[in-house]
């Protein structure tokens, strides 16, 4: 089984960069961490999951046997790259951009199909992108 925390961890530790800060107690410059993408950025794709989300779990609530989606959830699930395609083309840096080639975004909405279990194991990993943003810092 994937150790979707350790991915999500390693994604967001990839977004790191070294920006000069002045410290005001020494008087001097110094090297700070500072993640290149913004907490607002991360947490809109987060939203639109969690919207999936409720839907999946209401299905899953009317069909307790089922494994696999209907075609309509599985239709917004892929739309999801279209949300993150807007996200990308919509900033003028390239944080967005960076933070979905890192977290292979894309490529792990198309292998969800119409697996429930591979969409919840997505949606937890969402999560896991989000906590460990804020861990390292993330913010506005």
């Amino acid at each position: 089984m994937r150790d979707i925390a350790k991915e999500a961890e390693n994604v967001i530790k990839a977004l790191i960069v070294k920006k000069p800060h002045y410290n005001k107690k020494l008087q001097k410059m110094e090297m700070k961490d500072e993640l290149k993408l913004k907490t607002n950025q991360i947490r809109k794709f987060l939203t639109a999951v969690n919207a999936i989300t409720n839907k999946v779990n209401v299905y899953k609530a009317k069909h307790l046997d089922a494994t696999e989606l209907p075609d309509e959830l599985a239709g917004e699930i892929q739309f999801l790259k279209v949300k993150a395609a807007y996200q990308v083309g919509k900033e003028r840096g390239n944080s967005v951009k960076d933070f979905m080639e890192q977290s292979k975004m894309k490529h792990r909405i198309e292998e969800i199909g119409t697996s429930i279990s591979k969409y919840e194991e997505f949606a937890h990993y969402v999560e896991a992108l989000v906590a460990y943003h804020k861990f390292y810092g993330g913010n506005d």
